[in-house]
Protein backbone atom coordinates (compact mmCIF):
# COMPACT_ATOMS: atom_id res chain seq x y z
CA UNK A 1 0.00 0.00 0.00
CA UNK A 2 1.27 3.45 -0.92
CA UNK A 3 -0.17 6.88 -0.08
CA UNK A 4 -0.14 9.38 -2.95
CA UNK A 5 -1.67 12.78 -3.69
CA UNK A 6 -3.53 13.48 -6.94
CA UNK A 7 -1.77 16.11 -9.06
CA UNK A 8 -5.07 17.84 -9.92
CA UNK A 9 -7.54 17.55 -7.04
CA UNK A 10 -4.87 17.23 -4.30
CA UNK A 11 -6.82 14.45 -2.55
CA UNK A 12 -4.84 11.74 -0.78
CA UNK A 13 -5.28 8.21 -2.10
CA UNK A 14 -4.02 4.84 -0.95
CA UNK A 15 -3.01 2.72 -3.94
CA UNK A 16 -1.81 -0.85 -4.17
CA UNK A 17 -0.32 -3.07 -6.86
CA UNK A 18 -3.64 -3.32 -8.69
CA UNK A 19 -3.56 0.41 -9.55
CA UNK A 20 -2.16 1.13 -13.03
CA UNK A 21 0.15 3.86 -11.72
CA UNK A 22 1.56 1.96 -8.73
CA UNK A 23 4.75 0.76 -10.39
CA UNK A 24 5.35 4.13 -12.07
CA UNK A 25 5.24 5.85 -8.66
CA UNK A 26 7.27 3.10 -7.00
CA UNK A 27 9.98 3.42 -9.65
CA UNK A 28 9.98 7.24 -9.52
CA UNK A 29 8.50 8.67 -6.28
CA UNK A 30 8.58 12.19 -7.79
CA UNK A 31 6.27 11.17 -10.65
CA UNK A 32 2.81 12.73 -10.72
CA UNK A 33 -0.23 10.67 -9.78
CA UNK A 34 -3.68 11.31 -11.29
CA UNK A 35 -6.65 9.70 -9.53
CA UNK A 36 -9.30 7.79 -11.47
CA UNK A 37 -11.93 10.52 -11.00
CA UNK A 38 -9.66 13.23 -12.44
CA UNK A 39 -8.50 10.95 -15.23
CA UNK A 40 -12.06 10.12 -16.25
CA UNK A 41 -13.05 13.78 -16.08
CA UNK A 42 -10.14 14.81 -18.33
CA UNK A 43 -10.93 12.05 -20.83
CA UNK A 44 -14.57 13.15 -21.07
CA UNK A 45 -13.55 16.79 -21.48
CA UNK A 46 -11.09 15.88 -24.23
CA UNK A 47 -13.76 13.83 -26.01
CA UNK A 48 -16.18 16.76 -25.80
CA UNK A 49 -13.71 19.34 -27.07
CA UNK A 50 -12.32 17.22 -29.93
CA UNK A 51 -15.43 15.29 -30.86
CA UNK A 52 -13.35 12.10 -30.94
CA UNK A 53 -14.43 8.96 -29.16
CA UNK A 54 -12.01 6.05 -28.54
CA UNK A 55 -14.79 3.58 -29.37
CA UNK A 56 -14.98 4.88 -32.94
CA UNK A 57 -11.27 4.34 -33.65
CA UNK A 58 -10.46 1.37 -35.86
CA UNK A 59 -9.26 -1.39 -33.50
CA UNK A 60 -6.47 -2.43 -35.87
CA UNK A 61 -5.07 1.09 -36.21
CA UNK A 62 -5.06 1.51 -32.43
CA UNK A 63 -2.21 -1.01 -32.13
CA UNK A 64 -0.07 0.28 -35.02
Amino acid sequence: MMNVTCFFCKKNNAINRSDDQYFKIKKNPKASYVCKDCSTSMQKEAQKSTGLNPDTIDLHNKYL
